[in-house]
């Protein structure tokens, strides 16, 4: 299968989960939307599971890619972390269909699918890790420190796009930085930061 067809069939397995459910949802309805063969389908994919995990993979590896794009654009730590969440939940606002499927619907799949979002979600823990040097209680910071920020700003999103609101994420990137910052900087320098990120909009 060349990959112009394999990418399209990949998404229109996505929105046939969005759009049915996995129940429910077609493989032939993906096939005609891509335009691709049931036998090109079968010689590229065991059956409808794996078609779907390749699917899951390619987005959650292409918002992992441009959250560690948008931190990678320079700066020091909080700036860096506030580029690459406004990168993330750009992502997310420009296709709220793909953000419900990310969080939501692959995950409630199975218990496996349910492990591949939170390695997912664990995934950005390590972009965080240069906060222990600009933290205040340097090594008392608890192990665990950037997954629990992490998880405070998991939990925001989460809330957003089950809510329906996933347009509307970018707004709320102050407030997401702000959680995400706190277990580093303190609450007053996580303000400020917050404050910055307000006024760059």
């Amino acid at each position: 299968m060349q990959a112009a067809a394999r990418e399209r069939l990949l998404e229109a397995m996505l929105s046939e989960l969005d759009e049915c459910g996995y129940d429910a949802m077609s493989v032939a309805g993906a096939l005609d939307g891509a335009g691709v063969s049931r036998a090109d389908f079968e010689a590229e994919f065991a059956g409808k599971d794996a078609c779907l995990s390749a699917a899951y993979e390619q987005l959650t590896e292409g918002l992992t890619r441009r959250t560690t794009e948008g931190c990678a654009l320079g700066g020091e730590w909080p700036v860096c972390v506030r580029r690459g969440l406004e990168a993330l939940l750009a992502e997310l606002a420009a296709a709220p269909a793909r953000a419900r499927v990310a969080i939501r619907a692959f995950p409630a799949i199975s218990p496996e699918a349910r492990t591949r979002y939170e390695d997912f979600v664990e995934g950005f823990a390590p972009l965080l890790r240069e906060g222990r040097a600009f933290a205040t209680a340097g090594a008392e910071l608890p192990r665990e420190v950037e997954m629990l920020a992490v998880g405070a700003a998991e939990a925001i999103v989460f809330d957003e796009i089950e809510a329906g609101r996933a347009a509307q994420l970018p707004a709320l990137a102050p407030a997401i930085l702000f959680s995400v910052l706190v277990p580093f900087l303190g609450p007053e320098a996580a303000s400020a930061e917050m404050q910055r990120a307000q006024e760059t909009k």
